[in-house]
């Protein structure tokens, strides 16, 4: 690092950082204890290695700040690295004549790590753009395989009568699908606008198979799925199986998906509205962890996940897929099934789900809601944090309310307050911290400002 390198550190600004839970690799570059001016520092839950540098700013930060990144050591996590019985403060003493060639090959090495560090974050930008470019230009391939699946011998299952059409007449749909009538894409799949001939719309999700054992695995998970009905549930009416892949077939919603309702449209949610969208969903997960059998842990809770129906009320989707793909060991998903800015810091470091991971992503989505915000909107990436960070912060300054839309009309402070105390305990960073969605349904219904009488907790 140069002395030009180093006077443009110091005269930044920056005094609190929060770039937790963004897979991150590599080693912490010395410097990141040139920001002289920081307070607040957690890069918990990455994948980071090595020594943590013990140099400047960072003497000053202890091992909350390093949480959930096993492979680190020095003093502020207590842990002693492996450098022939040196510890991380030892191998970083301050330069002596004898040893600056050493220090040059140390500073070689983390230049190289660092610069890694930098690559594979581009490589992820590359990758995402790339994905983009992939899906407009493959998008047309996808439905002539679609239209090649159900020509080819398909069948049709339909759950408890859910379907009043025949297989013929289904499949005759299905072939005259093409690449206008795509409404969606995701981790699962391609998803299509099915029109019948009565006039009833349902939604087309398309999932590859992927072995020969996925039939059997993936119809027995259907039927359980299939058997789950719940008003704030979006309900799977049968599916289409075919020679290279199922085709999951859904209740259509009109109002699209909470995300495009909170960033994509010009008219915004009155608060009202939002109350209404948090209890909705909060019910439907809440029957999910509590009140289904076998109890189902989503795994990927986030807005584009909440689909909204002609009234604007909340409907959880892709429950389940999550697990059933994941289990099928597939390529779709990986260790951790979720969507970043949304997944709890355990999760993150053990790719366990559980009902208290959901918990965690239920209160990011409240914090979205509540703000308009994404989880990982420029807007807090350029103070350092994710919107949990950003909260965090706000609570420590006693300014919580300041996350809330400047735009959304109607707000009352007496719901505001209630939501963010709800929204602080779900994302907890310790999961026993977090509160059952049961108990948030609960605690919601006994403060908030009564709903209509539809939204009392029904569990059938």
């Amino acid at each position: 690092m140069t002395t030009q390198d180093t006077e443009v550190l110091t005269s930044i600004s920056l005094t609190h950082c929060d770039i937790s839970g963004n897979t991150l690799s590599g080693s912490i570059p010395l410097s990141l204890g040139k920001l002289y001016k920081l307070l607040t520092l957690n890069v918990s839950t990455n994948f980071l290695h090595g020594p943590i540098p013990y140099d400047g700013v960072l003497v000053n930060f202890n091992e909350t700040s390093f949480v959930g990144n096993s492979d680190l050591c020095g003093k502020q996590v207590n842990k002693r690295c492996n450098d022939g019985g040196g510890s991380a403060s030892d191998s970083q003493a301050p330069i002596s004549a004898e040893n600056q060639g050493g220090n040059k090959k140390n500073s070689g090495r983390l230049l190289i790590s660092t610069s890694a560090t930098v690559g594979a974050l581009l490589l992820v930008a590359l990758m995402c753009f790339w994905g983009c470019f992939l899906y407009k230009k493959l998008g047309k391939n996808d439905v002539k395989s679609l239209a090649m699946d159900v020509s080819g011998g398909a069948s049709i299952v339909m759950f408890h009568g859910d379907l009043p059409y025949s297989s013929k007449d289904i499949i005759k749909k299905l072939e005259a699908l093409n690449e206008e009538h795509i409404i969606g894409s995701g981790g699962f799949g391609t998803v299509y606008r099915l029109a019948m001939d009565d006039g009833c719309v349902f939604a087309l999700k398309r999932i590859l198979k992927m072995n020969d054992g996925f039939d059997r695995f993936f119809e027995r998970e259907l039927e359980i799925l299939g058997s789950i009905k719940h008003r704030y549930l979006v309900n799977l009416r049968g599916y289409c199986n075919s020679s290279t892949s199922k085709l999951l077939i859904y209740d259509f919603l009109p109002g699209g998906s909470l995300d495009e309702a909170l960033h994509e449209r010009s008219e915004q949610l009155h608060w009202d509205k939002r109350l209404n969208i948090i209890m909705g969903a909060a019910k439907g997960l809440a029957y999910l962890h509590h009140d289904c059998s076998p109890r189902i842990v989503h795994r990927d809770i986030k807005s584009s996940n909440i689909l909204l129906d002609g009234n604007l009320e909340a409907r959880v989707s892709d429950f389940g897929l999550a697990k059933l793909l994941e289990d099928e060991k597939s390529h779709i998903t990986t260790i951790v099934a979720g969507t970043f800015g949304y997944l709890a810091p355990e999760y993150m470091q053990s790719g366990r789900a559980t009902e208290k991971t959901d918990v965690y992503s239920f209160g990011v989505l409240v914090l979205e809601i509540l703000s308009g915000k994404r989880p990982t909107d420029a807007s807090f990436i350029e103070k350092g944090f994710n919107i949990v960070g950003w909260l965090n912060y706000l609570v420590t300054e006693n300014r919580q309310r300041e996350i809330v839309d400047p735009h959304c009309e109607g707000v009352q402070p007496e719901s505001l307050d209630a939501l963010l105390s709800v929204a602080i305990q779900c994302v907890s960073s310790g999961p026993e911290d977090r509160p059952t969605l049961h108990r948030v349904v609960q605690i919601l219904e006994s403060v908030m400002t009564p709903c209509p009488s539809d939204f009392s907790y029904d569990s059938s």
